[in-house]
């Protein structure tokens, strides 16, 4: 019996051992997206794991909170038994084993400029790179079907042209006024772009005849600075890319005239010397993003601002008598020597200009205050103490400054001048509130205290303080600061509401033509209520700055938000 049982169990195990043999040769192999990149692009996003992102997603506290009620659905992937399968044994539909296996990485190259009609038109130039380890017998019907629909959605009637081009086969949808999807094929992976040298510079890159991004020391360090292997997601911003969104910031501030063009790119140039690049991780964390990025300084400048820039005490954020309770969000400043810093910031960005950045430098330090009614900043540092409240009521008004006035005549010449001869005085509890007699601005003394800000919104702030109903008390405050680890020497925290932003993120999942919390209104608003606040910390380390924080979607989901186009329901 136990004769005619071995050549059973030996075919058994030799089938098991094949099927291993299969699972294992058939499994994918992590691919670093990195390698198509070319090593002069501004910016790079990447995930290696569609799936987990979704079901990262479907777990956070807001999304379980609010889906539902805005009308999402509750998971956004299929079964995840299935996918593990499909991912492992190559075993389902073709999107079934995409969405399994794939890995996605964005990049930024560069960017077009081009002005009609007096306006100033800025094309950003992108590439995104989709490894999917599926062979391209199966994949590529699946993608091309997939970009072809979003062609049509976006352009109409796309003419679609296939062309080959340095033996690279490219399928290129186009419509009017030089707008285009390109696609290349590279063994497994697609690159999608919207230029067609972009797309030709990343198949370069990935044979080996361009500089790789993966290359890159910088990106080496910042990718392990950060801990990227512990996330769902790593982005990186090069020296390029830091100073390309500093003009593109500066021109959304100042307009796209002729002067304004070229005072932004003096202000990108100036102030993007400063830092060297960027590296972000998010990662999924008690139903929450958390958010930790690297900012590598240039050489030398964090050991310049260590002095000032390091407080030497701790500090409790819910010392908050000045906050409302309805407040938008609160950024704490906790500096060593705010006089100092002041210093050594001027000397860090004139020593790192060129002559004309040099020259410019200080007037444009000199309008960091501005918005908070100083004019004089080099009189404000030396008047206040080292801790710096900035209180912004909503999103649609200036914010609040509270600084501690150590000189206070110095302080009220500088009131005196903001707010002209014609200001007038009223009393808020026991406050004295100075009201300008040109505009709507306010500048008062508190205690120790000086507030410069909108006349409703100080008025609101004296009241929080002499009514005691601070932000501290207000239950999502209180569950945010729990997060903060008060042991550690943290310069800037900031607690803020983060409502808005994680219904507007799930809104874009909706598919229906109105979403269903118009009829859940208050039970959207009893679920927000529950959410904390988003908080973030901001430390100075050995080579630069380290900014960590925990949201309901993090800094993806924000960017996500921002650059989707808004959808009238």
């Amino acid at each position: 019996m136990i004769k005619h049982r071995r050549p059973k169990i030996v075919l058994l195990a030799l089938i098991a051992a094949l099927l291993l043999g299969w699972f294992y040769w058939n499994r994918p192999i992590r691919t670093d997206l990195a390698a198509y990149i070319p090593s002069d692009c501004l910016a790079y996003l990447q995930t290696d794991d569609l799936s987990d992102l979704a079901e990262g997603v479907e777990h956070t506290a807001a999304w379980q909170s609010l889906a539902d009620l805005i009308g999402a659905r509750s998971s956004l992937a299929p079964n995840r038994w299935l996918i593990r399968i499909a991912m492992w044994t190559g075993i389902g539909s073709a999107e079934t084993i995409i969405l399994a296996r794939t890995q996605i990485a964005i990049a930024f190259t560069g960017a077009e400029v081009s002005e009609a009609a007096g306006t100033l038109n800025i094309k950003p130039l992108a590439v995104l790179i989709v490894e999917t380890h599926t062979t391209p017998r199966r994949m590529r019907p699946v993608l091309e079907k997939h970009i072809e629909e979003f062609a049509r959605r976006t352009y109409g009637q796309p003419q679609l042209v296939r062309k080959q081009i340095d033996g690279v086969d490219l399928s290129v949808w186009s419509a009017e006024a030089s707008r285009q999807i390109v696609v290349a094929f590279v063994d497994t992976a697609a690159i999608v772009g919207n230029d067609e040298a972009s797309v030709l510079n990343c198949v370069a890159t990935r044979r080996g005849k361009r500089p790789a991004l993966i290359a890159e020391k910088q990106f080496t360090d910042l990718r392990t600075a950060v801990g990227a292997s512990d996330g769902v997601l790593f982005g990186y911003v090069s020296k390029p890319g830091i100073k390309a969104l500093l003009q593109a910031f500066a021109l959304y501030r100042a307009g796209a005239s002729a002067d304004a063009v070229s005072v932004s790119r003096i202000f990108a140039d100036t102030v993007g010397n400063l830092a060297e690049g960027v590296g972000c991780r998010s990662s999924f964390v008690d139903s929450m993003v958390e958010d930790r990025c690297s900012i590598a300084l240039a050489e030398g400048l964090a050991d310049k601002l260590r002095t000032s820039f390091t407080p030497q005490e701790r500090f409790a954020p819910s010392e908050l008598p000045f906050v409302p309770a309805s407040t938008q969000s609160v950024s704490l400043y906790n500096f060593r020597d705010l006089e100092g810093l002041w210093r050594d910031l001027n000397a860090a960005v004139s020593s790192h200009a060129d002559l004309v950045g040099a020259i410019a430098a200080r007037p444009m330090l000199r309008t960091l205050l501005k918005p908070y009614g100083i004019n004089d900043p080099d009189t404000f540092v030396h008047a206040v103490g080292p801790h710096l409240r900035i209180i912004r009521l909503d999103t649609t008004s200036p914010a609040v400054l509270v600084a501690e006035a150590v000189d206070r005549q110095s302080l009220k010449k500088l009131a005196q001048k903001r707010l002209g001869p014609k200001s007038t005085t009223e009393t808020v509890g026991n406050a004295e509130l100075l009201l300008s007699g040109s505009d709507n601005w306010a500048m008062s003394f508190a205690d120790n205290h000086f507030l410069s800000g909108p006349v409703e919104a100080v008025r609101r702030c004296l009241q929080a303080k002499d009514q005691s109903t601070s932000l501290a008390s207000a239950e999502p405050f209180r569950r945010a600061e729990r997060l903060v680890d008060v042991t550690l020497p943290l310069t800037i925290i900031t607690f803020a509401n983060d409502q808005h932003a994680a219904i507007s993120f799930i809104e874009l999942f909706v598919q229906q033509a109105r979403p269903t919390f118009s009829t859940h209104g208050t039970a959207v608003e009893q679920a927000t209520r529950s959410l904390p606040y988003a908080v973030s910390v901001t430390t100075l380390k050995e080579k630069g700055l380290e900014w960590t924080s925990r949201s309901s979607f993090g800094l993806a989901g924000s960017m996500i938000v921002a650059l989707t186009p808004e959808n009238p329901r």
